[in-house]
């Protein structure tokens, strides 16, 4: 896929361009997701959007279990670097975020490198407990590059990656596990990068 390039704010995706819809492992009935992606060299533009039957958000801290609540989430591999970034975000902005070669042998990104990410849900940043009604939420993401911290990016022009984008929620009342590429496992595990996508950054 081609990430453009943009020059101001002004040319951002006001919706999602591709979809995050294959339901991997089990089905997940009512729960619709999508993104898309831009660049301006220097930082990585993303806009999530979401629909879903149920939204639970109750981690507020950076690097809390995000993946526990209604939760959007970019995998990032540069260059055919053996090792590949995580960055997870509940639906009201929250950040995870790791660096290493598979899901156990990981570097959790530091607090103060992961608040460098500006986040805009739609929600807005306080705690949703459960809201159990058919709920459309987006959330836009500025990430800089210096954010990419182990591989000394100077801009995204011309970079060649691999990338999976996804949507879970492992603690709500329909576990579910979508992603833009099907991941090929027979058990949840996003943290396959030999199943990414190409990205081009224009």
């Amino acid at each position: 896929m081609l990430v453009k390039k943009i020059t101001g704010v002004a040319n951002l995706p006001q919706q999602a361009e591709e979809a995050i819809s294959t339901p991997n492992w089990v089905e997940a009935p009512g729960v619709m997701a999508g993104f898309a992606i831009r660049h301006d060299e220097t930082s990585i533009y993303l806009y999530y959007q979401v629909t879903e039957p149920q939204v639970r958000a109750v981690n507020t801290r950076i690097n809390s279990p995000v993946w526990e609540d209604s939760c959007v989430e970019f995998f990032l591999q540069i260059n055919e670097e053996a090792h590949y970034y995580n960055f997870e975000f509940n639906a009201i902005g929250t950040v995870l975020g790791g660096y290493g070669k598979d899901r156990y042998k990981r570097s959790q990104l530091s607090d103060n490198l992961l608040a460098l990410i500006n986040t805009t849900p739609s929600l807005g940043n306080h705690r949703i407990e459960n809201l159990e009604k058919r709920t459309f939420w987006s959330l836009r993401l500025i990430i800089p590059i210096r954010v990419l911290h182990f591989s000394k990016i100077r801009s995204l022009s011309g970079l060649d990656a691999h990338a999976n984008f996804y949507k879970c929620g492992d603690k709500l009342n329909q576990p579910h596990f979508l992603s833009w590429k099907p991941v090929l496992t027979s058990a949840p595990d996003f943290h396959q990068p030999k199943y990414f996508g190409v990205l081009a950054f224009q």
